[in-house]
């Protein structure tokens, strides 16, 4: 069983101290490379020197044994589900660290030793080991390693200066500098979005946070899983004897409703651990926690309640070369979380930044003042392996924010930029959904968006140096980056079909085409069609009409529908029940077979300067000829590989076109039709070695293009649907794999710099991960 730690003893040389990220604080890091864990074969390399040195000093000391074992958390970035992700990566940690640790835990519950189990990372705490404990632990399977217990000074709070507790007369100048009140102004305040505090713990009945604490209902308060407290000084509900987590969180989230508008994300929720900064154990408990909170029992943890975004404005002032807090933001990043860390108040000096925000892992924050001037106390880079640190920076100058007891106070120090930042997340988070949990593309975005700022001498560029990162905060640009994304989707084939005919014909239209959701050829020609003629495409089952279809259509209320293809296809009785149900003329375009059917829909346009042929066996190279058929007027006809069929050869000999389009390359379309084409025209092949390169070659005749339409490139219904529409507005159709862009696809969108990209379909065709990158386009 686990026991809390009596940290009765402590290494007194040459470890970390940790404390809260104001400036002036202790010694400084060095921003180096921090190495994880060894491990080593033998058993007297696997203690460190200063777990051996305290026990010959003292007879005993506090240590950690870290295990080998790690589960591979990477499968949960494809988890679409909030509380599905969370539950899966929390399951597998917990898993991992009960079967790995358990021999070990056995053998210290019957030797009564005293120790306490984590499983964000996997180890566990020993207290008072003695020599013979040590030597027994480093021979066991599956231990890594015998860490010492760092001691850890508790921050000092004479930073924050009280100010006056009147409403000042303009915004605080951190709100207005990275351009937040006019994110407000666009409606985007943060709802829906919450944010944890890893701190001193915050004042939760602050006029300007009240209101924002989770736990705050319209009658009554609920301080389960809102509420943890490490430390042992509250553990009723949310309090803050130092100030420091007041003030932060008051960044994030502040606002009295009247004039002290101090928050970033003033429509966010907070929740709030008291973990930082008493010891390691403190904040791996308060990682935990935030993973899955619990309730004031301490028990219960439950996923669900994760916040979206955890705030650190902390840090160590020494090197570290454990590995616990690295295992903490893996664990955080996996479950969709977006951690914040101040990166230290060492400046001036080069190679000052702290852990761990010095950590490749972490994205750290950097302090500038009102004149845009990196402070001195700032710490600059480089960190772990060189990499530019910080990541970013924002305002960190003489903040006003909360402070206990209802009351304001300025502060200085990256402690005061990160919170800036967690409130930019929760913003954009807020405004763009499906980015929630994607923080690898919310970094990007961050890093992109970022006002670029000199800073090069501690090495770096313009746009990325080791003063100001990436450069300064930029909210209005970071909700403003890339194109417009906008997901068209439903629940089903014919719910997204009838999403992309809402969103392209709010008013209704007089004309609707009708296809079946079982097959692709009807669906595949008669796109063509649609897009020429401005009419969307709706999908039905061959026997009944689906609810989206039936809802689609009375909304639309057309005057004329057109059935593709036969009653095998489309029955007479749908026909029979669109016609009652629309009072709308309904008209069968259909053939003996697909390419006769084929030729009866090309039979609506008079003529046509260009034909698109495609094979009659596969949908794949067509899809995107499709739309761009409709949007020259043009008709799609069918063949067989080998032979040009009678209906598509009378066709031909009727339109007379200058030229016709062969999608596909020779085994979709062999050269032997090709020829027998050129008796009708000038013949081209449009293709590539596979779908996505085919889709890129028939947008190639785009020289730019305002929107595009993206899709899946292994089914048919969501992009024949869409082609309708895009073929209507002339924009091309590209193709995509359910959870990366290709990239021969990713380099046609930047040739193209769409404002608006349209993805068809649900996540289980686009996941929200490629949704996403598309954000990351110029």
């Amino acid at each position: 069983m686990g026991h809390a730690p009596a940290l009765a003893r402590r290494l007194l040389g040459g470890l970390a101290a940790v404390s809260l990220v104001l400036a002036g604080g202790p010694a400084a890091e060095g921003g180096a490379s921090l190495p994880s864990s060894p491990a080593p074969p033998s058993s007297a390399d696997r203690v460190d020197p200063g777990v051996l040195a305290e026990v010959a000093r003292e007879g005993s000391a506090d240590f950690w044994v870290y295990f080998e074992d790690r589960p591979d958390l990477a499968p949960a970035a494809a988890i679409e589900d909030w509380d599905v992700r969370g539950q899966w990566v929390y399951e597998a940690l917990t898993s991992t660290a009960r079967t790995s640790q358990s021999p070990v835990r056995a053998d210290l519950d019957a030797a009564g030793v005293d120790y306490q189990a984590f499983h964000i990372t996997n180890a566990i705490l020993v207290n008072d080991g003695d020599a013979a404990l040590v030597s027994s632990l480093a021979t066991e399977p599956g231990v890594a390693y015998l860490y010492p217990d760092p001691e850890l000074t508790p921050p000092s709070p004479e930073q924050l200066v009280p100010t006056s507790t009147f409403a000042p007369a303009a915004l605080p100048w951190g709100i207005t500098d990275i351009h937040a009140d006019q994110a407000w102004a666009q409606g985007v305040t943060g709802e829906g979005m919450v944010v944890a505090s890893i701190d001193t713990g915050v004042q939760w009945d602050h006029p300007a946070l009240v209101h924002q604490y989770r736990g705050s209902g319209t009658e009554t308060v609920n301080h389960n899983y809102n509420w943890y407290d490490v430390a042992g000084q509250s553990p009723d509900f949310p309090a803050d004897t130092n100030g420091h987590g007041t003030h932060t969180t008051g960044t994030i989230v502040g606002d009295d409703g009247g004039a002290n508008q101090i928050g970033v994300a003033p429509q966010a929720r907070w929740i709030a651990v008291n973990g930082c900064c008493r010891s390691i154990a403190g904040l791996i408990m308060s990682g935990e926690w935030t993973l899955a909170p619990r309730d004031l029992n301490n028990a219960n943890p439950d996923v669900t309640r994760r916040p979206h975004i955890i705030n650190n404005s902390w840090g160590t002032t020494g090197p570290s070369t454990s590995p616990f807090l690295d295992d903490v933001s893996e664990a955080w990043e996996a479950s969709g979380q977006f951690a914040v860390f101040s990166n230290g108040n060492e400046g001036s000096a080069c190679r000052t930044s702290t852990a761990p925000g010095s950590r490749i892992i972490n994205y750290s924050v950097g302090n500038y003042d009102s004149s845009h001037t990196l402070s001195p106390g700032s710490s600059r880079g480089a960190g772990q392996a060189g990499a530019i640190k910080p990541d970013i920076s924002a305002p960190g100058t003489a903040v006003r924010s909360a402070y206990p007891t209802d009351g304001y106070a300025e502060g200085t120090g990256t402690s005061m930029a990160a919170p800036h930042v967690a409130g930019a997340v929760a913003l954009l988070w807020s405004a763009a959904p499906s980015l929630v949990g994607d923080v690898g593309v919310t970094r990007a975005l961050l890093d992109g968006t970022a006002i670029d700022t000199d800073g090069a001498e501690c090495g770096g560029s313009l746009g990325n140096n080791n003063m100001f990162g990436e450069g300064r905060l930029d909210v209005l640009a970071l909700l403003e980056a890339g194109p417009d994304v906008v997901r068209l989707s439903g629940t089903s084939r014919y719910a997204t079909a009838a999403a992309v005919s809402e969103a392209a014909y709010p008013e209704g239209t007089d004309t609707v085409y009708l296809a079946t959701g079982s097959d692709y050829p009807d669906a595949l020609v008669g796109a063509a069609l649609a897009g020429s003629r401005g009419a969307p495409v709706l999908l039905t089952r061959a026997d009944t009409l689906p609810i989206a279809t039936r809802t689609e259509l009375s909304r639309l209320a057309p005057s004329q529908v057109y059935l593709f293809g036969g009653e095998g296809a489309v029955s007479d009785a749908v026909g029979e029940a669109v016609g009652i149900l629309t009072g709308a003329t309904v008209t069968r375009l259909s053939g003996d077979h697909r390419f006769a059917t084929a030729a009866v829909i090309a039979e609506e346009f008079t003529a046509a300067d260009v034909v698109y042929l495609a094979t009659g066996q596969n949908y794949p190279d067509a899809l995107a000829g499709a739309a761009r058929a409709g949007a020259l007027d043009g008709p799609v006809l069918l063949t067989q590989p080998g032979l040009l069929p009678q209906a598509t050869r009378a066709q031909l000999e009727r339109l007379t076109p200058e030229h016709i389009v062969v999608l596909g390359g020779t085994g979709a379309v062999s050269e032997q039709v090709v020829e027998q084409l050129g008796a009708y025209g000038s013949v081209t092949r449009t293709s590539g070695t596979n779908r996505y390169e085919t889709a890129v070659a028939v947008s190639a005749d785009y020289a730019e293009a305002d929107t595009v339409f993206v899709t899946t490139g292994l089914d048919w219904p969501d992009a024949l649907a869409g082609a309708a529409r895009a073929g209507a507005v002339h924009a091309p159709v590209l193709l995509v794999r359910q959870e990366d862009i290709p990239n021969v696809t990713w380099s046609e969108l930047g040739r193209l710099e769409p404002q608006t990209v349209y993805v068809l379909g649900g996540t289980a065709a686009v996941s929200s991960g490629v949704q996403n990158r598309l954000r990351l386009l110029p």
